[in-house]
């Protein structure tokens, strides 16, 4: 059952059964019971006399011949006072006599004593009968809305706006009723007085667009307050006249004077307050339809039109009553005005069958089922019944009761089978609804496919709530982009609304992660968050008719967001949809949160198989074995931060003979600069195999490609070095550490080569500047090429390796003879030492042996 529906269906049963009782009980006794006779004329007290001032026509008074003027004297013999209480008196004595009686009216007329006999009647009070027809209309409705939606307030308030007016319908007394029957009717009258007008006026300030004056609790405790001061004194001026017999008399038999006479003669007042209490309803009923969405406009506006004539109705009759009040055959026709009041409630029912405003069909379908095939069983079994006994009369009366006893097991047992069956047939809906939406996230061969889940649970969801809108969108950087959507104003023109973003604040979403609130109604009375993103956005969620918004969270982050517009026919999802909708949203989570990390298990291990690739493509490109060179010792070695990586060695033999050494660095890592290094790589071997061009020439060339291939802010630094078998050699640098030159084991005995260069491949285009320094290696010389991944190395305390420590290892290592060694022992120093610098290392050292 729906949560909502179980808490609030003993309150729905009594309410009804309570107003369904008073205005069938009061119908009853005010028509049947205590109806009370009438003679259809009216009286008035003039000079001292009674005199008849109206007959009603083609009534029982002009039947018997009675004329306006008459003065009446007595009736059946008695004499009444010439005053109020005297009328009263003889009004009284008339209502208590059957339909039917004759009685002998004695009138003076012309100054003679004319003596007539007048048959009373007992008409069908017609006002009474269209407040009862409109008051039962306007409860059934309501209680098919509040048993279909009974979670949104607006339909548990359209259900007691209802039972008020169906109270008010029995809040009517004949002359006749016994004082019990007053005070009761004197009560209901209160209740429905102080209830009635501000429930209509709190009803349209929900319905049809929430207005914020609804939470303005000052306002509506003096709208409550008002009336239930009003209904408060009407109650005691009614229980004063039925204790003092309609005289309101004092205690010591005065009339009233002064203050009280005063506030006696308010109490006509109620009569313009309903009329203000329907027009202000009226307006917030007109001015909250044209603020909705043309959907729910249009289904609206026959109500609207039924309402304001009504409240015309209410208020002609207001200024006709203020001025033929008193005339009997005005009174008589009163039922004309009250003749409309049941097309409001029809109305609604139009709207509500026909728009889909609430999904009434399916419980009125269910009930409906309900009786038919209780009154199908029992109709049966009592013509069964019928037909044996008409046929078996022989049967004794003992063993005829035992027969209905024995039948009626049976059958009691058939007819719970068949009310339970249509029962799960219609709780079928939510079981069958659940099983459908959770089927999206229950197959194994989904769960490693993001987008097959998605895919399914858009399928699971448009099968099991067949939602007139369904859109499932990513989240991205906490907000999701709005479908193109079309409306139409109120000028019947047809507005066009682009894609655009809707925010998700941070609150929400820290909702949704920390109490899985993950599903959010979109709907004026539910999304405030929407309203502060502007009416633009507004007006878009409204053209979408989306009426909810379901989270799916995976692994604590957004990941997609479930736009649903109404169900079936009707415009809301109940409590027990919601709950399911949580529930889809969560499994959804969980089963998405291990697709994505499948997915990214699979790009991690595609991203390392390419990376290896990549390695062994880069360790191709890098000079990594060289042949013997005739009096020379190379040592060179190469070693990436990650898998690849953006440093540069290469060593090429020139067709002069001549060879050509380089050591370089792209900005970054990775990858990219893994690239960017193989396409510097290929410009070297291309500028290698050119036997005219000199260094700088080599540098500037590169310098021009490397910009055109290279980003805004990529760049090369790089060292290059050309030897020739006597042991000369030219170096130049663009813009990467110098080269040292060592050549025995004290500190003056090592020297840093920085000629000054421009980096390659720099933004905005400059002259390079590249400098060449020319020289010979001197016998067991090295010369070192390094990049700064070895002289910036840092340690836990922040101290960087730097030049001179390197330079210091190497002389240490200079004397051993053996470049390879030396490089292999640097290495693994600079791995000792460095504690957070991890960057790509490169070092090649050139020995020159003996002469």
């Amino acid at each position: 059952m729906n949560p909502y529906l179980k808490r609030i269906r003993w309150r729905l049963l009594w309410i009804s059964f309570a107003c369904l009782t008073l205005a069938l009980g009061s119908f009853a006794l005010n028509q049947w019971v205590y109806a009370a006779s009438d003679d259809q004329c009216s009286w008035v007290v003039e000079n001292g006399k009674v005199v008849i001032r109206e007959i009603l026509p083609e009534g029982v008074a002009e039947e018997a011949g009675l004329l306006e003027g008459d003065e009446l004297v007595k009736i059946q013999g008695r004499a009444f006072e010439p005053t109020e209480e005297g009328t009263l008196k003889a009004q009284r004595f008339i209502n208590s006599k059957p339909q039917g009686a004759i009685l002998i009216y004695t009138v003076k007329r012309q100054g003679r004593q004319i003596l007539l006999p007048l048959r009373l009647v007992k008409p069908l009070e017609p006002v009474q009968l269209a407040l009862l027809l409109n008051g039962i209309l306007a409860w059934a409705i309501s209680l098919l809305v509040v048993l279909s939606a009974p979670e949104r307030k607006t339909s548990r308030h359209f259900f007691y706006l209802a039972a008020t007016a169906l109270l008010m319908s029995g809040a009517t007394l004949s002359g006749n009723a016994p004082i019990p029957m007053r005070i009761a009717i004197a009560l209901m009258t209160a209740v429905a007085i102080a209830l009635l007008p501000p429930l209509w006026i709190h009803f349209f300030l929900r319905f049809p667009h929430a207005f914020a004056l609804r939470k303005n609790r000052r306002f509506l405790q003096a709208v409550y307050g008002t009336f239930a001061v009003l209904s408060l004194w009407l109650l005691f001026v009614r229980l004063w006249g039925i204790f003092t017999d309609g005289a309101l008399r004092t205690p010591a038999g005065l009339a009233p004077v002064g203050m009280l006479k005063a506030a006696l003669g308010a109490f006509g007042l109620p009569i313009p307050l309903y009329v203000v209490a329907a027009l202000t309803g009226l307006g917030f009923f007109l001015a909250g339809t044209f603020r909705t969405h043309e959907r729910l406009r249009r289904a609206l506006l026959p109500s609207l039109i039924v309402a304001a004539v009504l409240c015309l109705d209410l208020v002609a009759w207001t200024l006709l009553d203020a001025k033929y009040g008193k005339s009997l055959l005005f009174r008589r026709q009163i039922f004309i005005f009250m003749l409309p009041a049941p097309l409001l409630p029809l109305s609604f029912a139009f709207a509500i069958f026909r728009h889909g405003l609430f999904d009434v069909r399916k419980v009125l379908l269910r009930w409906v089922s309900y009786m038919a095939i209780l009154g199908i069983t029992i109709v049966a079994y009592l013509g069964g019944l019928a037909w044996a006994f008409s046929h078996l009369s022989s049967i004794p009366s003992g063993w005829a009761g035992a027969l209905i006893g024995l039948l009626a097991l049976p059958l009691g047992w058939a007819l719970r089978r068949l009310l339970r069956g249509i029962r799960r047939r219609f709780r079928r809906d939510f079981s069958s609804t659940r099983e459908i939406a959770l089927s999206a996230v229950r197959e194994p061969r989904k769960r490693f496919s993001e987008e097959a889940l998605i895919k399914s649970l858009r399928r699971a969801l448009g099968e099991a709530f067949q939602p007139q809108f369904l859109e499932v969108l990513p989240i991205e950087e906490r907000q999701i982009l709005l479908p193109a959507a079309e409306a139409v104003d109120r000028d019947d023109r047809r507005l066009h609304f682009p894609p655009q973003p809707l925010r998700l604040p941070p609150g929400l979403l820290r909702l949704a992660r920390e109490n899985r609130e993950l599903v959010l109604g979109l709907g004026s009375e539910e999304a405030d968050w929407i309203r502060e993103q502007g009416e633009g956005v507004r007006a878009h969620v409204d053209a979408l008719e989306a009426q909810l918004l379901l989270l799916i969270v995976a692994g604590d982050q957004p990941h997609s967001a479930v736009l649903l517009g109404g169900k079936y026919a009707e415009l809301n999802y109940g409590r027990e949809d919601r709950e399911l909708l949580r529930e889809v949203a969560l499994a959804a989570g969980q089963v998405l949160e291990t697709a994505v990390m499948h997915q990214r298990l699979v790009a991690q291990e595609r991203l390392s198989q390419e990376l290896e690739t990549a390695r062994r493509i880069q360790e191709g490109l890098i000079t990594s074995h060289l042949p013997p060179i005739p009096g020379f010792q190379v040592a060179l070695r190469l070693e990436p931060a990650l898998e690849t990586g953006g440093d540069l060695l290469f060593v090429k033999r020139r067709p002069s003979g001549n060879w050509l050494a380089a050591v370089g660095d792209i900005c970054g890592k990775g990858l990219a600069a893994a690239l960017y290094m193989a396409q510097a790589t290929a410009l070297l071997e291309q500028a290698a195999q050119r036997e005219d061009q000199r260094l700088e020439e080599i540098l500037c060339s590169l310098d021009h490609t490397l910009r055109q291939l290279l980003g805004q802010r990529g760049f090369l630094t790089l060292v290059l070095l050309e030897w020739d078998e006597a042991g000369n050699y030219r170096l130049a640098r663009a813009g990467h550490p110098g080269a040292l030159l060592l050549h025995g084991l004290s500190e003056d005995c090592s020297t840093e080569m920085t000629p000054h260069g421009r980096g390659l491949g720099l933004r905005p285009a400059g002259p390079g500047d590249w400098e060449v320094i020319e020289g010979v290696l001197p016998p067991k010389g090295w010369m070192v090429l390094y990049s700064d991944g070895l002289s910036e190395a840092m340690n836990r305390d922040g101290e960087l390796y730097g030049v001179g420590r390197l330079g210091n290892q190497l002389r240490r290592l200079w004397g051993t003879g053996s470049p390879r060694a030396a490089c292999e022992a640097v290495f693994q120093d600079v791995a000792a030492f460095d504690t957070q610098n991890r960057d790509d290392r490169t070092l090649f050292i050139l020995g020159r042996e003996h002469a």
